[in-house]
This record gives structure tokens, C-alpha cells and sequence, in this order.
């Protein structure tokens, strides 16, 4: 009987353990190939064959993994009599890459209903004290306001990173701070928001939390600079990669980039695409509130319930 042959290799682009993928021989020759996600953001897993025999299976299998464990494929053999002879190796990437975007969402915006904003946009600091070229689809937006405010995600989805560890200089006028207490928020659809300028002692979210518009409030906004105003700043981005190289031939990080988009709130029963320095007020109907959530979701949201 032939030996089994089998070679493991940790991949090097993301810390070790955070992901890792390991597989079973079973009674009946069939190897199972198992992932353990520790991060609460989707992975792309790039498992990759340096030889097979004893069955027909591709020699690389790309996933989109969102759930924090499961089954990623199982081989057979050919010739049930002998096992399957390979070696593998896997990389992965944070986030869901190239993902399927729901191009017709309609988005909420982040303040309690009818509560109003100033909205003005965000140039790319990049490209105006440096030669770094703006990101394809730039899109920043900042919401203020003369108080402190409540702020809501635009949609749902799963918190993915919480930043609270700085104080504003509200001595100055500042038109960019680079520190600054944000929340990240991975949607079902692979894009990403990002919410900064929360009080450091005021986000009531963790990392790994479910959150829904108008239910959880992410946290509390703080005094920008001495201009005495509230301001978040909104970003909406996937992640994409560069030059049409393939995922499976990806060896780092450098070839993966930020697509920003520029999103459509809901505002007097219509669709909008918001403009720059003008004021907003926070609305939503119902179809536009329980978008992509079950019935059950919707029974418990209407009830108050936390959801899982």
C-alpha cells in the first residue's frame, strides 16, 4: 500500500493562528480539510496542491469564509482501495476579496431618525500633501453636528476592529486627525464602513458584536476641535485586487487595494447619492430599515430583542 504524503505549511502573510486550515484521513480513504477563523472579519483562503493522486480535485481551491469554523472540501478517491497521495499549502487574506457587491442597497443614515447634519466631503490627504495617488472611487464623508451624538451603523454587520484609545485637541483647528476612535463594520455583502471621531469612553460595541441601523448604537461623538463641533467621518470601501492578478498567485498584501464607494441613503421616500455641504435628516421606512434581515430578525428587532 502506498504511504501517504503530506506537507503542511503555515502561511506567512497574517499572524499565525488568527487562520489555519488542517485536514483528517478518514476509514474510507476520503481526507477532510477543515478552518478555524479566529478574527470575526471574513477570510479568503487560497489552499493550494503541490501534487495529488487518487483523485480528481483542482490543484487550487480559492473560499470566501465568513463563519469561524467549518469544512472546506473533502477529497475521494479514485481507487477506494488507496489513499490519496498529496502535499498542500494555504495562504489567506483578510476580508472578502473581489466580493459580490449589492450594487442596490440602500443605505441609512448614522444618526437617530430625524435628527439633522451637516454633510461635507473629505478629500484625500494623499494626494494633497503628497504624490500618493487618490484610491479608485474616493469617498469620505463627515457629519456634524452642535452636540454630541448617538451614531448608528448604516446597515447591518459584524464589528470587525474598535480603536479607543485617544483624546481630541480641542486647543486647535484641525482638518484631519490622524488618531482618532473609530469602528469598522464588515456588511454581508463583503463591503466595509468605517465610523471614526467616537469619545474614547463612549463606543459600546466590541469586536465580534452584531449591530443593526437603529438598534445598537455604536457610541457617542466628542468635540472635533475648538470649532466646538461633533463630527464622524464615513468611508464605505471593499477590498479588490490590483492590476487583474489572480488571487491564487498573490504572494503579499501590497497587491490587494481599498475601492471606495459612494453609497445611497434613503431621504424623504426617495434614493440619493448626498451632496456636499448641506444639511440631512436622518429617515428610513421599514422596507428600507429590514433589508437582507429574516422575519424572525424582524419579529425581534420590533420586540427589542438582542440578536444574534
Amino acid at each position: 500500500m502506498k504511504k501517504l504524503i503530506l506537507l503542511l505549511f503555515i502561511p506567512y502573510l497574517i499572524v499565525a493562528q488568527e487562520f489555519k486550515i488542517e485536514h483528517k484521513v478518514n476509514e474510507d480513504k476520503t481526507v477532510d480539510f477543515t478552518y478555524k477563523n479566529l478574527r470575526p472579519n471574513s477570510v479568503t483562503a487560497v489552499l493550494n496542491f503541490g501534487f495529488l493522486e487518487n483523485t480528481s480535485n483542482q490543484l487550487k481551491i480559492i473560499k470566501k469564509i465568513s463563519k469561524p469554523e467549518g469544512r472546506l472540501l473533502t477529497l475521494k478517491p479514485i481507487d477506494s482501495e488507496q489513499n490519496i497521495l498529496f502535499n498542500y499549502s494555504y495562504s489567506y487574506f483578510n476580508n472578502n476579496i473581489n466580493p459580490k457587491l449589492d450594487k442596490n442597497f440602500i443605505y441609512i443614515l448614522p444618526y437617530e431618525k430625524e435628527t439633522q447634519m451637516y454633510v461635507e466631503e473629505l478629500s484625500y490627504l494623499g494626494s494633497t500633501y503628497s504624490d500618493q495617488k487618490e484610491p479608485e472611487g474616493w469617498k469620505s464623508y463627515s457629519f456634524s453636528s452642535n452636540e454630541s451624538q448617538h451614531i448608528y451603523s448604516v446597515r447591518k454587520g459584524t464589528v470587525i476592529e474598535v480603536v479607543k484609545d485617544y483624546v481630541p485637541d480641542t486647543s486647535k483647528v484641525f482638518s484631519y486627525y490622524k488618531n482618532i476612535n473609530s469602528v469598522k463594520i464588515e456588511h454581508k455583502d463583503g463591503t466595509i464602513a468605517n465610523y471614526s471621531g467616537f469619545d474614547k469612553d463612549k463606543i459600546y460595541v466590541n469586536v465580534g458584536d452584531i449591530v443593526y441601523p437603529q438598534f445598537n448604537s455604536l457610541g457617542e461623538t466628542i468635540i472635533y476641535d475648538n470649532r466646538g463641533k461633533h463630527r464622524i467621518n464615513f468611508t464605505l470601501y471593499y477590498c479588490s485586487i490590483k492590476d487583474g492578478v489572480r488571487i491564487s498567485n498573490i504572494s503579499s498584501n501590497s497587491k490587494i487595494e481599498n475601492i471606495y464607494i459612494t453609497p445611497s441613503f434613503y431621504q424623504n421616500g426617495e434614493t440619493v447619492k448626498l451632496k456636499k455641504d448641506f444639511f440631512y435628516e436622518s429617515d428610513y421606512d421599514d422596507k428600507t430599515l429590514f433589508q437582507n434581515l429574516s422575519k424572525r430578525q424582524i419579529k425581534k428587532y420590533k420586540k427589542g430583542n438582542l440578536m444574534l
